[in-house]
């Protein structure tokens, strides 16, 4: 990385980081974006110039998120499934997530309905980069890749949802990580044995539960 690079790198994370500071201490609707700006030391057009929208501010991380989601599924190992490649990115968040500090991140958001809107259309935005790489490694109809993606992204929602009840709840460390990781295999399993049994207990193999743990571990 070139010195310019680094340098709007820094500036993108400074604007960023002072934003989530406001955010938490007032809340997302309380906060302007040229009081960002004077956070930060730039203009409220510099601010822009990085992040659209103020949503975008408090979703930085989107961008890097969105390309773990596409690297997963194109990097993945020699006969590992899209499924299991995305079960074992998702499984290695559960720490972050489910770490104390996890609770503000989530509080804003309760609080906020322009945050909950735009977490719609990050999810829609998810859906559309998953269904074009899975498209494109599995050479899938168009129409298929979108329902798998749709599906893909509903479990990935669902994760992110669920760890931010445990947090508003204050449940966070090793016991909210193991129940995260099983609400992650059991919704994964559901996926991949079909949901013509909806309703009906589901049931992982012994050994395919096994292989699934130790491989969110490592």
């Amino acid at each position: 990385m070139g010195l310019r690079e680094s340098k709007k790198l820094h500036t993108r994370r400074e604007i960023a980081d002072q934003a989530m500071r406001l955010f938490a201490t007032r809340g997302f609707d309380h906060v302007t974006v040229a009081e960002v700006a004077a956070a930060a030391d730039v203009s409220e057009k510099t601010v822009f110039n990085y992040f659209p929208t103020k949503e975008d501010l408090f979703f930085d991380e989107v961008p890097a998120r969105e390309a773990a989601l596409v690297e997963a599924i194109r990097g993945r190992a020699e006969g590992e499934s899209v499924l299991g490649a995305l079960q074992r990115l998702q499984a290695g968040e559960c720490g972050r997530l489910c770490s104390s500090g996890f609770a503000h991140f989530a509080r804003i958001i309760e609080e906020s309905p322009a945050l909950q809107a735009k977490e719609l259309e990050v999810m829609a935005r998810f859906s559309r980069v998953i269904a074009e790489a899975i498209q494109s490694e599995l050479s899938l109809d168009e129409r298929d890749a979108r329902i798998a993606a749709g599906l893909l992204v509903s479990v990935h929602w669902q994760f992110f949802r669920a760890a931010r009840a445990q947090a508003l709840a204050g449940r966070h460390g090793p016991a909210a990580v193991r129940r995260l990781r099983a609400d992650l295999q059991r919704a994964y399993a559901l996926l991949e044995h079909g949901l013509g049994g909806l309703g009906d207990e589901v049931h992982v193999p012994r050994t395919a539960a096994r292989a699934k743990t130790h491989r969110a571990a490592g």
